[in-house]
């Protein structure tokens, strides 16, 4: 089984051909010893504060970890075979939360129509905004499970980023007037 180790740095090295990674994170559950890998990027384009980002994450638990620690890729695959595991690589888009955008509904059938082979899902949050107003925010989701074969093909992390990249460049042209015109209002009332 592929290392945990060494999937995070497949990951990361195929995520900066098409965006900006700007912060990673690796976190180790103390008694189960389960890891979870979170990366978190944009577009190249895109400055702090971003409107708009992906975090892309994957978790070994404790089993998928003791045996990545065991076989060796170079193995017979009949030994390997016993602890062969899927490994889920989740993606999640955050939607800026913009005043004035009613579209996501219409923005995530357009998204969804573009890429039928993604299982996407629209995740709706609400909380309690600064001013004791109920504000709603979007994400969208979706998840690679794969098999050790394609998590050993690097093509596999090239293309998974090519489509990120291509959801994530839609999302941006088709909000970046509203994008502008918040962060402008923002400013001005700073002044």
């Amino acid at each position: 089984m592929i290392r945990f180790e060494e999937l995070q740095m497949r990951i990361m090295d195929a995520a900066k051909n098409y965006l900006d990674v700007y912060d990673m994170s690796t976190y180790i559950e103390q008694y189960s010893l389960n890891k979870e890998s979170k990366l978190l990027m944009t577009l190249p384009e895109i400055k702090p504060p971003y409107p708009i980002s992906a975090a892309v994450s994957f978790s070994y638990n404790a089993l998928q970890t003791s045996s990545s620690f065991l076989y060796d890729e170079d193995e017979e695959e009949q030994d390997s075979e016993e602890f062969e595991n899927m490994v889920e690589i989740e993606v999640v888009i955050n939607l800026p939360f913009l005043e004035g955008y009613n579209n996501i509904n219409e923005l995530f059938e357009e998204i969804v129509n573009e890429h039928p082979e993604l299982d996407l899902v629209l995740v709706k949050k609400e909380f309690i905004g600064k001013d004791l107003m109920e504000e709603d925010k979007y994400e969208i989701a979706y998840s690679y499970p794969a098999s050790q074969e394609e998590l050993k093909d690097l093509q596999f992390y090239e293309e998974m980023f090519f489509e990120l990249s291509n959801i994530l460049r839609t999302i941006y042209e088709r909000m970046r007037f509203y994008i502008d015109m918040s962060w402008y209002s923002a400013e001005d009332e700073t002044f």
